[in-house]
């Protein structure tokens, strides 16, 4: 969606997002410091979606063993995203 964000394919056309470790400067700064989000579109934005892909997960909407396997997805996709910062250490 944008630099805060990533999209991760869930399956069946469906796409959740996480915060993109890498980003800088980080979602969660920009919401809880930034006076002035820029572009302010793109931070409101990031955050709705994210927060929307973690609502689903807690909703009754999906099983628990649907959402415990997007949940891994997720957490693999936000691994990838570090690994090239880790090999470069």
């Amino acid at each position: 969606m944008t630099e805060y964000t990533l999209n991760v394919p869930t399956g069946g056309g469906a796409v959740m997002f996480i915060v993109n470790p890498m980003a800088d400067p980080h979602i969660e700064w920009m919401l809880r410091y930034a006076r002035d989000l820029n572009p302010s579109e793109a931070g409101r934005f990031s955050a709705a979606s994210i927060v929307d892909s973690f609502d689903y997960l807690l909703s009754e909407n999906v099983n628990m063993t649907e959402a415990t396997r997007r949940l891994r997805l997720l957490r693999a996709a936000r691994h990838a995203a570090t690994k090239p910062a880790q090999e470069g250490s």
